[in-house]
């Protein structure tokens, strides 16, 4: 077998899935390179779980391709795609020793038991669970239980490691403590990770590639970094969280800056660099929540023509330990929010009820596509990532 075929390179091409009328994945185009950590990010039902599902055999396509290493996989038997799955329950036998967990897939290929054994002490080295072999799992924690499941998934030696949701059933510290180990197990292995989650912080700490789903196509794929700092429409901006979406008709345009109106009467000014949107066109942009300056406002204030100022209501006020999330009601708006550090906040503490102004600067604006639609042509990873 050459070398580009064992590696972890997954293409998914037109990858489509239909479970009767209903559209699951659709059309999906995707290249996810080889040792890169992977997340697959999105709300119930987006098609993600179904996605993974397709590149381990579990599920068939209804149409497209799927290639590991350059080689079509649809229609192979999951022990033959060099994949393994660590599914959200652990699936761990109560039974067995947790070295007979891990050691369990070399059973089924036909090892001895010391060659198996070997291994499997090996491999709980690698993750830290050596003093544990001889235990059963209910005697370890939820995070030690994870450890033999994902210590078993990589005994095989897989080019691809497919995860369901693994953090789902751990503790709040516990899911940040593994959600450390898991990446720094990916290195340490170099191969490729693909980690299904609907979890915002979870997908941007850990992976390389983010994919953010939207009823089965992709809405947009590159660097966490990439996507929460330029999210491509307003459905991205808003379920990667982080950001207030507004929009208003293009009423001037000088330069590059582009005035919009908004509602009740605020003027909005945008960098629309090189393009010229059409007057009385309307424009979505995004504004990060740890961008946003308040001040209190009296009665009699107005927002007088000001660019890029809103007023609004705090509705509630949640204190995140380094920032204070403040939620603002602004007539028209959904939500907006604003991120304040602590030290700035407490110095004149806002309280629930108090008139306040909004307002950032122009320099911290990002535009957004005004349609919600999702991506059709493959991803430029490789920008992404650079």
């Amino acid at each position: 077998m050459n070398t580009e075929r064992r590696t972890g390179e997954i293409q998914l091409v037109n990858l489509t899935k239909r479970f009767g009328e209903t559209v699951a994945v659709d059309g999906i185009n995707l290249t996810i390179p080889h040792g890169s950590y992977c997340c697959l990010l999105g709300p119930s039902g987006c098609g993600k779980t179904t996605m993974l599902r397709m590149i381990a055999g579990h599920e068939t396509p209804t149409s497209g391709d799927i290639r590991i290493g350059g080689a079509s996989v649809v229609g192979q038997l999951p022990v033959r795609r060099g994949t393994a799955m660590m599914f959200q329950s652990y699936a761990l036998f109560p039974h067995l020793s947790v070295l007979d967990n891990v050691a369990f897939p070399l059973k089924m290929r036909g090892f001895d038991r010391d060659r198996r054994h070997a291994a499997a002490r090996e491999m709980l080295s690698k993750v830290g669970l050596e003093r544990f072999a001889e235990r059963l799992p209910v005697q370890l924690s939820g995070g030690q239980q994870q450890r033999v499941a994902l210590a078993r998934s990589l005994i095989n030696n897989p080019r691809v490691l497919l995860l369901d949701e693994p953090l789902s059933a751990l503790d709040e510290y516990l899911r940040l403590r593994m959600r450390g180990e898991l990446r720094r197990i990916q290195r340490e292995f170099g191969i490729t990770f693909i980690h299904v989650t609907h979890t915002q912080l979870e997908a941007i700490a850990v992976a390389d590639v983010l994919v953010v789903m939207d009823q089965g196509r992709i809405a947009q794929a590159s660097s966490p970094r990439v996507i929460f700092d330029q999210p491509r429409n307003p459905y991205v901006a808003r379920f990667i969280g982080g950001q207030n979406v507004l929009g208003g008709i293009v009423e001037s345009i000088a330069d590059d800056i582009t005035m919009l109106k908004g509602d009740q009467g605020a003027r909005l000014a945008i960098r629309t660099g090189g393009s010229r949107p059409q007057l009385g066109s309307q424009l979505y942009f995004a504004i990060r929540r740890d961008r946003v300056i308040l001040s209190r406002a009296s009665e009699k204030e107005t927002i007088s023509g000001r660019p890029n100022v809103v007023r609004g209501t705090v509705h509630a006020i949640e204190y995140q330990g380094s920032y204070v999330k403040v939620t603002i009601d602004v007539p028209g708006l959904e939500e907006f929010v604003a991120n304040i550090s602590d030290s700035a906040f407490f110095v004149d503490p806002l309280e629930i009820g108090h008139s306040v102004f909004a307002s950032w600067e122009t320099r911290d604006v990002h535009l957004l596509e005004s349609e919600n639609h999702a991506q059709t042509t493959e991803p430029h990873l490789e920008t992404a990532l650079s």
